[in-house]
């Protein structure tokens, strides 16, 4: 697969659900119930057939995202499957690391070696301001349990708003280092 720039298409983004266990507003209008029902995302069977296909054609790594990739039942197994394929050498994982500890070993057995975790804050009220509630000591937790099972590496995406105090990008800045992961800002 080449690009119309002349480049070598290697990298898919695979979304696995475009459900979410969060509301961050940035990510989520408020409100926004227009989910794609599960009885219309593609099978296992068929998203292994078009791995498959895109790994004959040079793609050699599959990024799973969402939504929250962690919220499709099994992933653990079509992540098995996926690795698999002639070809795919290299699959991560984007997350909210919510469901992550309980997850982790799972998925690093099934083949998954680097995630992305989404973290804006350490703030427990901010945190919780910004997913809609969600309960920032999961995502820890879950991130914990990523370090432990061995994933790397572990990057953590940090978007940038406006509303984002100082002390927020001194203290996520201060947890990544101190726990060797890689801290990387996104613009909303």
């Amino acid at each position: 697969l080449i690009d119309s720039f002349g480049r070598q298409i290697e990298y898919v983004r695979l979304s696995v659900t475009d459900k979410c266990n969060l509301r961050c507003f940035y990510c989520m209008p408020k409100g926004f119930k227009n989910f794609e029902p599960p009885a219309n995302w593609l099978t296992f069977d068929e998203i292994e057939r078009l791995m498959n296909a895109f790994g004959q054609l040079g793609v050699s790594r599959i990024r799973l995202t969402g939504g929250e990739p962690l919220v499709r039942k099994n992933l653990a197994q079509l992540t098995t499957r996926l690795a698999r394929l002639p070809g795919i050498h290299d699959l991560s994982l984007s997350t909210n690391a919510t469901l992550l500890e309980q997850q982790a070993e799972d998925l690093y057995e099934a083949g998954i070696r680097r995630i992305n975790v989404s973290l804006d804050t350490l703030n427990n009220e901010r945190f919780q301001s910004i997913t809609g509630n969600g309960k920032l000591s999961t995502v820890l937790k879950g991130l914990a349990k990523a370090r432990e099972v061995g994933f790397d590496p572990i990057k953590i995406n940090m978007v940038v708003m406006k509303e984002t105090r100082l002390d927020d990008y001194e203290r996520v800045l201060e947890y990544c280092m101190e726990n060797n992961f890689t801290l990387r800002f996104i613009e909303t």
